[in-house]
């Protein structure tokens, strides 16, 4: 077995995994964004990964089942969505820009109604990848909620995310989060989609 240079690994709501010199996949979606039928068979998605190990591939699949029910959903552009705001999705992207100041590379990100993806490199940054994100998710509920002249609870307060295993994987997402607007029918083609922005990796 390959020794995987882990710098972090800890469980919230779900399992979270910071691996050194790898990209990692992420997703963030917003409070009060998911049907209540949904959130509890996400709870019993999240129930089973607690007991699983996860360099497995059973975890690997309910990891993916997790996430593929969450974005059926999130698609559909229910409950909470802020994002259809241009301006709040323009303070998305300047949080997005704040995380390369602070030393985590933006490789790729999708601002979506109601979720936002990202794709993010840890380079010299004295924040953990659990760290960072809270400080984007402090950071940009903060101007959103400014924006939109609201208070309260702005994100979830977990998220997905998973380090990438492969050239193979990374490219594979790095189509995914294009292709979302597409999927959620937003725009035909993703490079039409404004609220996004992307570095040549």
């Amino acid at each position: 077995m390959d020794i995987i240079p882990t710098r972090e690994r800890w469980r919230s709501r779900l399992p979270h995994w910071e691996v050194e010199g790898h990209w990692h996949f992420v997703t963030i979606r917003c409070h009060g964004s998911l049907p209540d039928a949904v959130k509890l068979k996400l709870k019993q998605i999240h129930d089973s990964l607690q007991n699983i190990d996860a360099q497995t591939e059973e975890f690997h699949q309910l990891q993916r089942r997790y996430f593929l029910t969450t974005e059926k959903y999130l698609d559909m552009g229910s409950g909470f969505a802020p994002f259809i705001d241009s301006a709040s999705c323009e303070r998305c992207l300047d949080a997005c820009m704040a995380m390369e100041k602070e030393g985590w590379l933006v490789g790729e990100a999708t601002v979506m109604p109601n979720h936002v993806h990202l794709l993010i490199l840890r380079q010299e940054s004295e924040f953990s990848l659990k760290e960072i994100l809270e400080r984007f998710k402090g950071r940009s509920a903060r101007w959103i909620n400014q924006e939109l002249n609201r208070s309260g609870r702005f994100w979830q307060q977990d998220w997905f995310d998973r380090w990438m295993r492969n050239e193979g994987e990374l490219m594979k997402t790095i189509t995914y989060i294009r292709n979302n607007p597409v999927k959620a029918k937003l725009v035909h083609e993703w490079s039409e989609y404004r609220w996004r922005m992307s570095t040549e990796l």
